[in-house]
């Protein structure tokens, strides 16, 4: 099942800003916790749906990001995902790919749950998921949204994200990417 309307944004990783974020003591960015793995799935799975742009692909879409999550917390090593908090819940998450050959470093991009929208958290999110998937090597990070996404529309421009049309391949198991449209 191919889908229209992706985009795919590309960022220089020297050009990144460097981490220095700011926060109140209400709430902490940081590295997950592999306890918080169920939190971190309800906050995409609740991002997902409630973006009516997700809907015609949701069903191809939502088993392989579990997918992602899964083997990402199923390895030993630190878990490439960050989370903002607000006391003890979790309100935002990105899930990343590090690997420098990847041809999308955000595999879920910045997801903030409806209530913490439009005070910052994506921005912030989508800046520090770039920085830390060029701890990677990659000269240049990648991600892919749809175009009518609130992503692609209000954050992926951030921090010179440069957008040019995509074609991605949903497959049973897999997303496969195809520059060009």
């Amino acid at each position: 099942m191919k889908s229209i309307g992706w985009v795919r944004f590309r960022w220089q990783s020297k050009g990144l800003p460097k981490p220095s974020y700011v926060i109140t003591e209400t709430y902490s960015l940081r590295a997950v916790n592999r306890q918080e793995k169920s939190q971190v799935s309800q906050v995409i799975n609740s991002c997902f749906a409630q973006e009516s742009c997700w809907n015609d692909v949701a069903s191809s879409l939502m088993p392989w990001l579990h997918h992602q999550l899964e083997e990402k917390f199923s390895h030993h090593r630190e878990v490439d995902c960050l989370v903002i908090t607000h006391g003890n819940r979790v309100i935002a998450t990105s899930l990343i790919d590090a690997n420098r050959e990847s041809e999308n470093h955000l595999i879920t991009g910045p997801c903030i749950t409806v209530e913490y929208r439009n005070r910052g958290f994506g921005a912030l999110l989508l800046k520090e998921s770039l920085i830390l998937a060029a701890q990677g090597g990659a000269d240049v990070l990648y991600g892919v949204t749809r175009e009518n996404s609130p992503a692609a529309r209000f954050v992926y421009s951030k921090f010179g994200g440069v957008a040019a049309p995509y074609t991605v391949d949903l497959g049973q198991s897999s997303m496969a990417h195809r520059v060009g449209g």
